[in-house]
């Protein structure tokens, strides 16, 4: 099934204007203040109340979900201006990842209520079918190759996961009878974890050429990994006794503790091809957007609150995310080259914005609410910035 977002037309406002009083029309360039040096566009919906963004290459196609006119969710992808339903296999259908060639995979609905996993490519949607049960697919790489899981009992809380490559579904080794696949690279390699042998903690997995290899940090009961570049560095989260939840960088069987400003926990969201680690780490009282690179945490700060939070990061070495203004509102920022830029406010409406993802041309996908409560899926385009 093929569609169109909504009709555009042209806009141009202030976003604190157009904000209050609902989001612009879909394909509308809007200036953001302050400076009014970047615009957003509207992507608009499939006909229902909102739309998402899950995905995003470095050509500029976005992956979302959005609703329906008949209250149904589908995925959808975006390239300047032009907008295809994926349709669904099923009732209903969920993006999870996009790789450049434009190849999408993801979770649809059979009309029995079942998930499978979905691969979409020029234009046809079809079933992993050597994928057996109830599952999911989470991501893609460049190769084609497919990660998800398969689900082991029927509350979908415990999985078996599973890599896909020219029709053939493997389940990737494991221990404790749950495994999870988050992340793979362009080389094959897979991240995620496996639970210990005792079922009571998770430790953190690369699955190499089949093969299963623990990255078991020093004096940590428990740790999973969320990302890994082509260079094969992996990030993740460790369990630290007497703080919490650390950022971690593994290399070539190598742990480094990212460590905090002075608080308990941190978080990566992601790492690029230089190895730079964005994600949040918490001081002593607030919450920070940070970098990591070469043993060094950067402070990427806020716009005048106390408040940020890293969401991605791309090869230049941008990160997005979120930041309070004076007075507390959130506001969408890139950090570009030592600097903060304003992409506008977040928190209108009844359900927030969001900033998450960035590629190297420097385009940024995220979420607006309107006033009524719209969520919108849009793109902000920083241009040279990046």
């Amino acid at each position: 099934m093929a569609g169109r977002l909504r009709p555009v037309r042209t806009l141009v406002a202030t976003a604190a204007g157009v904000l209050l009083a609902g989001l612009a029309a879909p394909g509308a360039v809007v200036a953001v203040p302050p400076g009014g040096a970047v615009g957003w566009q509207d992507l608009g919906t499939l006909g229902g109340d909102w739309s998402v963004p899950v995905g995003l290459t470095d050509s500029g196609l976005v992956l979302g979900d959005s609703q329906t006119a008949d209250g149904r969710i589908h995925a959808f992808v975006w390239r300047d201006g032009t907008t295809t339903d994926l349709g669904t296999l099923g009732t209903d259908s969920h993006g999870a990842a996009v790789n450049e060639r434009g190849m999408v995979v993801g979770t649809t609905v059979l009309a029995d209520g079942r998930t499978r996993p979905f691969r979409w490519r020029d234009g046809v949607m079809t079933d992993l079918s050597a994928v057996h049960g109830p599952s999911s697919a989470v991501g893609v790489n460049e190769r084609g190759e497919v990660i998800g899981a398969r689900y082991t009992d029927d509350s979908g809380q415990y999985g078996q996961a599973f890599r896909w490559r020219n029709g053939i579904s493997t389940d990737l080794p494991g221990r404790g009878g749950d495994t999870l696949a988050a992340a793979i690279n362009d080389r094959g390699d897979v991240v995620g974890f496996t639970n210990s042998a005792d079922g009571a903690s998770t430790e953190a997995a690369l699955w190499r050429d089949g093969r299963l290899v623990r990255l078991t940090p020093p004096a940590s009961a428990t740790s999973m990994a969320t990302g890994i570049n082509d260079r094969g560095q992996v990030v993740g989260t460790m369990r630290v006794d007497g703080s919490g939840w650390h950022a971690f960088l593994w290399y070539d069987g190598v742990f480094t503790d990212l460590g905090t400003l002075g608080g308990t926990d941190s978080y990566p969201v992601g790492v690029n091809g230089r190895g730079q680690v964005a994600g949040s780490a918490q001081t002593p009282t607030d919450l920070r957007a940070v970098r990591w690179h070469h043993g060094v945490v950067t402070d990427l700060g806020t716009l005048g609150g106390s408040y940020s939070q890293a969401m991605a990061i791309n090869d230049a070495g941008t990160v997005v995310g979120e930041a309070t203004v004076a007075g507390g509102a959130k506001h969408g920022v890139a950090w570009v080259r030592g600097r903060s830029v304003d992409l506008g406010p977040l928190d209108l409406g009844r359900s927030g914005g969001r900033v998450g993802f960035v590629n190297d041309r420097g385009l940024v996908a995220g979420q607006l609410a309107a006033t009524g409560g719209d969520v919108h899926a849009v793109v902000w385009n920083l241009g040279r910035r990046h």
